[in-house]
């Protein structure tokens, strides 16, 4: 008996994991990208690259290794020093190309 209420705990909590998740995703209706004048997919690619290497490395040193807001913050950051904003895609200026 204990192992089917474990299991039936187990599916509860999935089911509102899943429910959560799909709430969440239907709610973010504005999606973000980076922008920087004059940049092409090229460039950015490799500016993303080296940010992402220094945010984990970051983040390990800290002993965070792994943990999302510290990688996160530290990303922007790091993007920010490359001259790089996060805007929404509808404020993009005409023409401008999505880096992403």
């Amino acid at each position: 008996m204990k192992q089917v209420t474990c299991l039936g705990i187990k599916m509860v909590l999935l089911g509102c994991a899943s429910a959560g998740c799909l709430l969440l995703g239907g709610c973010g209706g504005a999606s973000y990208v980076w922008y920087q004048a004059g940049r092409d997919q090229a460039a950015f690619k490799q500016d993303h690259l080296q940010c992402e290497e220094e945010a984990a490395l970051f983040a390990k040193h800290m002993d965070k290794r792994g943990d999302k807001e510290v990688i996160s913050t530290r990303m922007k950051d790091c993007m920010g020093v490359r001259g790089y904003v996060k805007v929404l895609e509808e404020d993009l200026p005409a023409g401008a190309e999505k880096l992403q």
